[in-house]
């Protein structure tokens, strides 16, 4: 890790440089990803609290009264600023896989899912001049790293009443980071240097929540989780453990009439119990992190929900990696997204489009376009 935050500390402050994935990832544990579906996306993440097939809030589960399964995929273009340079570069991802169903005979529905916890893929290039045995000499650094953390959840939902749901999740969070580091020389008499070596990563964590219908039209829902420390391991050599925060949240879901239904949630999360374990570990620290999101669905068939409803939403959040010490990074988000239904409601395909703007200390931007995909099945 100390070599790491080397390594990266000195090419954001060389120059040129140039960016691949998002240069907010460099940092700490890499960009924290929420563990939401494809509708909770077009929807800013103000419905996740309540939608039964994201892994945020184990209670959303208990209105699960078929066995289904989902998954989705991202495709991501960012263009990237700082004071150095800037850089374009698109790719993919595969954030979620989600399988729910209700245990037959009982009021208990259970699910598995597998998702992101942070992502740290990023490729760092500079480009500086070296004074080599009393000559200058031109020289070529990149660092890349390839992986983060992932969240693999076991929740189980209590339906107590049609108006009040209970749920529990069991989470492991394995993760790894393969970190190539290379140096090549203008003056081709100069060999090259690379070095090779991975992270590895294990936590483990539980999460709680309630979802409650309160009369006709608003329900409320609250969930809290807390994560152990996470132990951290160089290729296979221990370096220690670094802790992992608690996450709390809160929301609230209101139908109006037949055709709308707008949510809205906040969550926080103390990412700054982090920082002591980050720093001894080579880095520079933790913050913690609030996120406000909110989103309208529109049925424009209001007897067929499902079919071609309109999504909007909007999320801010800050962000607990600082490139710099002192630094304040934060994202802003907007987003829309439709579903599609097929064979009788049993198959359906949903999409988001987001358009999300990151920006840390001074030259430090970063604007994306992420078109997000899923695929429901229900058997």
């Amino acid at each position: 890790m100390r070599l790491l935050t080397t390594l990266g500390a000195a090419m954001l402050l060389g120059a040129p440089l140039a960016a691949q994935s998002s240069q907010f990832g460099t940092r700490g544990l890499g960009i924290p990803l929420s563990p939401i579906s494809v509708r909770a996306t077009g929807l800013g993440g103000g419905f996740s609290l309540f939608d039964a097939q994201s892994a945020l809030n184990p209670a959303s589960i208990g209105e699960v009264l078929f066995l289904n399964a989902s998954f989705q995929t991202v495709q991501s273009w960012r263009h990237s600023e700082s004071p150095a340079g800037s850089a374009s570069i698109s790719d993919n991802r595969y954030p979620g896989v989600f399988v729910a169903g209700p245990i037959g005979g009982t009021p208990l529905s259970v699910s598995l899912s597998a998702s992101g916890y942070t992502d740290r893929n990023f490729v760092l290039a500079s480009r500086d001049t070296l004074i080599l045995r009393g000559v200058p000499v031109e020289s070529f650094d990149t660092i890349s790293s390839q992986g983060g953390l992932s969240d693999l959840r076991l929740a189980v939902a209590l339906r107590q009443s049609s108006a009040i749901q209970w749920g529990v999740g069991f989470h492991m969070i394995p993760g790894s980071n393969r970190i190539v580091s290379h140096r090549a020389f203008a003056d081709t008499t100069y060999s090259g240097a690379s070095e090779r070596f991975t992270y590895s990563y294990l936590g483990f964590g539980i999460s709680a929540g309630v979802v409650a219908r309160i009369g006709k039209y608003l329900t409320l829902a609250g969930m809290v989780r807390a994560d152990n420390r996470v132990k951290v391991e160089l290729d296979s050599a221990s370096l220690g453990h670094a802790k992992l925060p608690m996450t709390f949240s809160g929301g609230a879901r209101l139908q109006l009439g037949d055709r709308v239904l707008v949510a809205g949630s906040a969550l926080y999360r103390n990412w700054s119990t982090s920082s002591a374990d980050l720093v001894r570990l080579g880095g520079i620290g933790s913050v913690n992190t609030t996120e406000l999101s909110a989103g309208v669905e529109y049925y424009p068939d209001p007897k067929r929900p499902t079919k071609h409803p309109f999504r909007f939403g909007v999320r801010h959040a800050t962000l607990p990696f600082p490139l710099r010490l002192g630094d304040k990074t934060s994202e802003t988000a907007v987003s829309a997204g439709t579903s599609f239904r097929f064979v009788a409601g049993r198959a359906g395909l949903d999409m988001a489009l987001q358009q999300l703007w990151r920006k840390g200390g001074a030259g430090f931007t970063e604007r994306a376009t992420l078109l997000t995909l899923g695929v429901s099945v229900r058997p």
